[in-house]
């Protein structure tokens, strides 16, 4: 799995569509900040081709954009499995558990994803290293 970047890529940008539209369309409001994470799954999407050719720079493009929305729906996790007085008065207990498992998803294989992607950078570091020394 770690020498093919580009399958947690798509199985991470699946997630962000996915899940970002059915919030989007689960809320009757149809927040437009629901639609953040398709939009960022449909770059990397856009993206998976360039990891995969082995691209360093579209591949840092990918990290970057996964790292960010990661640490973006971990916050918004957080804020749902352990809210304030303040959110527990605008959300109900079962959209807070909706969002809770929503931003949970992504943030889950956010994490997965950048993980692939760091040890695949590490690997192919020992290789360029394993090449050098001989």
């Amino acid at each position: 799995m770690v020498d093919r970047p580009d399958i947690a890529n798509n199985a991470h940008a699946a997630t962000l569509i996915g899940a970002g539209l059915t919030s989007y369309f689960l809320n009757e409001s149809r927040p437009k900040t629901a639609l953040i994470p398709p939009a960022v799954g449909g770059a990397l999407l856009t993206l998976s081709s360039g990891v995969r050719a082995g691209n360093r720079t579209v591949a840092h493009a990918a990290v970057g954009l996964t790292t960010v929305l990661t640490l973006m729906t971990g916050r918004m996790f957080a804020k749902a499995v352990a809210p304030s007085r303040e959110v527990k008065r605008i959300f109900t207990p079962e959209v807070l558990n909706r969002r809770a498992t929503v931003f949970g998803l992504m943030t889950a294989t956010g994490i997965a994803a950048v993980s692939v992607y760091v040890a695949g950078f590490i690997q192919k570091r020992k290789q360029q290293q394993a090449l050098t020394d001989q």
